[in-house]
């Protein structure tokens, strides 16, 4: 068998099996489509023309009907099956600090290395970003128009540049397309409204051009928490979705005037609602930290989908300027919008007025309207906290109470929320990209192209803080934009109380249950509470202007195997970011300090806390980076049977960064007509993000495990001078066997880093402060500079709950490695008058370790194995040792239909690892979530060709995770871990697609 032959029948086996989406679609399709895939030209891995699949590098190739027949209808989709393919965000998960400030963004993560290490390309160049973010937001990508995607398995920065360590995905549209397409499908998912899809493709060959237009339209609907019986975990079983921060709320009443703060006599303590059982009645559990509180689950005002509406624009030229030379161009518009994104009603206080901490930071006074029916219903009446009994010490002397923890509204929802009592926010992605070049043929063994891409991504995104000082003054009766202190009085005219007790609530509005503390007329204003709880968010901006020059061709030399390929080029990239705050009282250049328009922190160690109670502020910020590059490679075949490609890059980032140069070489040999080995080795490396190295910061918010897991604050700071790139040697070792209508493919990868680019250890550091969850803090610690605690640190005295924020920083960690298998395999036949495949994929990590990571010359995170364990407050996140894909297909006529497998093999929750209990409440120990069991997910596909002689018409049915498999249950705030399993249920699409 000739080299060529060879190469065509191991291209089209290896499109049967890649990641159990194929269903051996060149042999189920008519002759045509078959025709068509063999005629594919791999364009991924290379700039030297004609690589094929079974190439020196693994390139996996998906086309449209394969992805049809597989029920795949957006990159999201097709992302997560992929079983190469680690935690990825497009789903919402609010609570993972990897996921924060990304809701409507899809990424893909190949290995699990992480999203920025994973470079995606559309139409062979580069696709857009997240601004600021380092990851291409694949929820971008006009899908209606792609005709295939090629993933590339392997470290490719030698040929594409930083970005690239993990490997490429690129997706690919339509060439040459006549016509009109118009496909629609719906999916039906139980508790929520269902999810459309709409798309037209329209295009016309104009003589030597042809032009491809198109729309296409997504909606998602809200799918709440509580549709999910499996996310509401009592408190004592998974205690993670709770807050000890709650409202009710206990206070501690105080004599004499409100100004004497936290100096006041404490004259009593009284848990809100407590004497109608409010708490119970409104879900909430009754608990004790040394003093009484109401423990309250947020999770039922969260969402596991978020309404969602993306748009999409898309056009595209191909002209043939002559038998020689080439243009094309292509432009794109993206539109996602989020416009109700689900939160807590308010979030806890980890700071005020007064300072950092969450204890006794606001202070109620006497007159406010709730306080009457909060003694009334606490047990206080007729005591001597009681104001409003004549003879009593708070009558004689007055009083106020001090709140010991504090979240504004809670179990009694968000006034501002009729419906769901949710905090609200909100998330807006707008998005141009415009790319063109030319390619000239010099003659058929030389040519080139030059192509600038040019793209702008916008981000709007906010979600609801609670400024300290605006909610202290409403307290005291001087809330609302036009009242001003010195002049105006307490509740009257234009100032107004915020009424902070359960008994300004109706009901609880997720379970739709009654308050019996509720008081009519002590309602909050949902005016007054839009003052208090404002949009904390930001505006951000990324440009990237890309020119790349590929000159390519052969040599006339031939070794035995056929002539020498070559290419090489340069590549200009220039990126410019800019953030800046939604609002000035967000902006820390305007309120820098814990009141708002308070200067007076300018310059101290508290510059740069803002405002917030919770949720940190921002500055403006713009930078940019400019990166050149210089490339070359080539192709030898030494004969029919044997071949070797070699490529080399050097980039320079300037400045601190500096450059880098990475080589790699591949292998390719035949050694008999059905088998072909592969192997690769190189280096490949990952510049850092301009937002990386500068010196402003960003807050993102984690469960701290030694603040016994509540929310805190986490700081990440950029880093201007010592930050550098990151680097891997990769390599891969692998076989394809084909024989007989069995296709079988394995390959062994690894990649080894150096000088990781990642954040200091947030939990580490917290821990190497406070070593016991809750216990007391080490205030010599070497870290301690790095906590902020209430009060300051004070030893023998502060303790883990008093942590307010932790700050981190962008540096090179420490080294990491990982390696594992991929295997592929189909089989495919004629059975009766239709074609009958059957076949499967899986890949499997073998290891995944991470050095100690030193950070003053002290060991703050020991080394650790990742690999098989949950990772959910360390890197990388969740590493499932299998995951696997398989298929049965059968095709006939026009109809075809698969059943299809997903597996994900469970993990074991690390921070179990040597305890007697998981965790332990004051309700007993737990072992909720310390093995996260495997996933199984069972599909059913069909595609019908309807016989219409005058059009195409196809209908579409899928049913997904048929036997309604609930995801396994995980010590996470929503029970389970949502990169293993899928929340959904199960799920009924329907789909049409019209072609004339």
């Amino acid at each position: 068998m000739t080299k060529s032959a060879l190469r065509q029948k191991c291209a089209l086996g290896t499109l049967a099996i890649v990641m159990g989406i194929a269903p051996g679609t060149a042999y189920a399709q008519d002759t045509q489509e078959a025709e068509d895939a063999k005629n594919i030209i791999v364009v991924t891995g290379s700039f030297i023309r004609g690589t094929p699949e079974d190439a020196a590098v693994p390139v996996d190739v998906f086309t449209a009907s394969d992805l049809t027949q597989s029920g795949v209808s957006s990159p999201l989709e097709f992302i997560k099956s992929l079983p190469s393919v680690g935690a990825v965000l497009g789903d919402s998960n609010q609570f993972s600090t990897a996921s924060q400030g990304f809701q409507g963004n899809g990424s893909i993560n190949m290995r699990g290395l992480g999203p920025t290490r994973t470079l995606v390309l559309f139409n062979g160049r580069r696709a857009i970003s997240a601004p600021g973010d380092g990851f291409v937001d694949t929820n971008l990508i006009p899908f209606f128009a792609v005709d295939r995607i090629e993933l590339l398995k392997d470290g490719a920065a030698a040929t594409y540049g930083s970005d690239a360590i993990a490997g490429v995905a690129n997706f690919i549209t339509k060439k040459g397309f006549d016509g009109v397409e118009m496909q629609g499908d719906y999916e039906s998912i139980k508790g929520s409204d269902g999810n459309w899809t709409g798309s037209i493709v329209i295009g016309k060959d104009f003589g030597n051009a042809n032009i491809l237009a198109g729309f296409g339209w997504q909606h998602r609907s809200e799918l709440g928490t509580k549709d999910r019986d499996f996310t509401l975990v009592p408190y004592e079983v998974n205690p993670s979705g709770w807050s000890a921060v709650g409202n009710p709320a206990t206070y501690t009443p105080r004599l004499g005037p409100i100004s004497q703060g936290r100096a006041g006599t404490t004259i009593g303590i009284g848990l809100d609602g407590s004497a109608v059982g409010a708490c119970e009645a409104l879900s909430g559990v009754v608990d004790s930290i040394g003093f009484p509180i109401c423990r309250f689950s947020f999770v039922p005002f969260d969402n596991l989908i978020e309404e969602e509406d993306r748009y999409q624009g898309y056009l595209q030229a191909d002209v043939e300027l002559s038998d020689t030379f080439r243009f094309h161009a292509e432009a794109l518009y993206s539109r996602t919008d989020l416009e109700s994104l689900a939160y807590s009603p308010s979030f806890p206080a980890t700071q005020g007025p007064s300072g950092s901490g969450s204890a006794n930071q606001f202070f109620v006074p006497s007159s406010n309207p709730g306080y009457a029916g909060f003694i009334a219903q606490s047990g206080l009446a007729g005591g001597i906290a009681d104001p409003f009994t004549p003879g009593t010490l708070a009558n004689t002397f007055g009083s106020y109470a001090t709140i010991i923890l504090t979240r504004p509204v809670a179990l009694g929802g968000n006034p501002r929320d009729t419906e769901r009592g949710a905090g609200r926010g909100s998330a807006k992605n707008e998005a141009w990209r415009f790319s063109g070049g030319f390619e000239k043929d010099f003659s058929d063994s030389f040519r080139a192209q030059l192509y600038t891409t040019w793209w702008r991504s916008e981000r709007d995104a906010f979600a609801p803080g609670v400024i300290g000082s605006r909610l202290q003054s409403a307290l005291e009766g001087f809330g609302g934009p036009n009242c001003v202190r010195a002049t105006g009085t307490a509740g009257q005219g234009d100032c107004r109380y915020f009424n902070p007790f359960i008994n300004s609530s109706p009901s609880n509005q997720p379970f739709n249950l009654a308050n019996p503390a509720y008081i009519p007329g002590n309602d909050n204003d949902p005016e007054l509470f839009s003052w208090i709880q404002v949009p904390n968010g930001t505006h951000q901006v990324e440009e990237q202007t890309v020119v790349d020059l590929i000159f390519s061709g052969e040599l006339g030399i031939d070794l035995g195997g056929g002539a020498i390929g070559y290419a090489f080029g340069g590549q200009y990239r220039e990126n410019d970011f800019s953030s800046r705050p939604l609002n000035d009282t967000t902006n820390l250049n305007v309120n820098p300090c814990f009141i708002e328009g308070d200067l007076s922190c300018v310059g101290t160690s508290t510059d740069g806390v803002g405002s917030f109670i919770f949720l940190g502020g921002t500055r403006p910020d713009s930078v940019g980076q400019n990166v050149k590059a210089l490339f070359a490679e080539v192709n030898i075949p030494i004969s029919d049977t044997l071949e070797i490609n070699g490529a080399i890059r050097f980039e320079d980032y300037g400045g601190s960064v500096g450059s880098t140069i990475n080589p790699k070489g591949a292998i390719r040999w035949e050694p008999t007509d059905w088998l072909v080995l592969r192997g690769s080795v190189g280096t490949t490396f990952a510049g850092p993000l301009a937002t990386q190295v500068s010196p402003n910061g960003v807050t993102s918010l984690a469960g701290i495990q030694a603040a016994n897991n509540n929310f805190k604050s986490v700081d990440i700071f950029g880093n201007p001078n010592t930050l550098g790139p990151e680097d891997a040697l990769t390599y891969n070792i692998g076989a394809v066997l084909d024989y007989g209508g069995f296709t079988f493919s394995v390959d062994y990868w690894t990649y080894d880093f150096n000088g990781r680019i990642t954040t200091t250890p947030a939990q580490a550091i917290a821990s190497n402060v406070v070593p016991t969850p809750g216990g007391l803090a080490n205030c010599g610690n070497v870290f301690v500079d790095l906590v902020t605690f209430q009060g300051g640190c004070v030893q023998g005295v502060t303790t883990g709950l008093d942590i307010s924020r932790v700050r981190t920083d962008w540096v090179n960690g420490p080294g990491a490695k990982t390696s594992g298998l991929d295997f592929a395999l189909d089989f495919t036949t004629e059975v009766g008058p239709g074609v009958f495949s059957i076949g499967g994929n899986a890949s499997h990590v073998l290891k995944f370790d991470f050095e100690d990571f030193v950070l003053r010359g002290v060991v703050v995170q020991p080394g650790y194995s990742a690999d098989g364990f949950t990772n959910y407050f360390r890197d990388p996140g969740t590493i499932s040792k299998w995951r696997a894909n398989g298929y049965v297909n059968y095709n006939v006529g026009g109809l075809n239909v698969r059943y299809g497998l997903k597996y994900i093999d469970g993990v074991t929750d690390d921070r179990c690892v040597g305890l007697a209990a998981c965790a332990t409440t004051s309700f007993g120990p737990t072992e909720f979530g310390r093995e996260v069991d495997a996933y199984t997910q069972h599909d059913f596909h069909a595609t019908y060709d309807l016989p219409i002689r005058s059009f195409d018409a196809q209908l579409q049915f899928s049913v997904e995770n048929f036997t309604d498999e609930d995801p396994s249950a995980a010590r996470l705030e929503v029970s389970y871990d949502p990169f293993i399993g899928n929340p959904f249920g199960r799920i009924f699409r329907f789909g049409m697609k019209v072609g004339f």
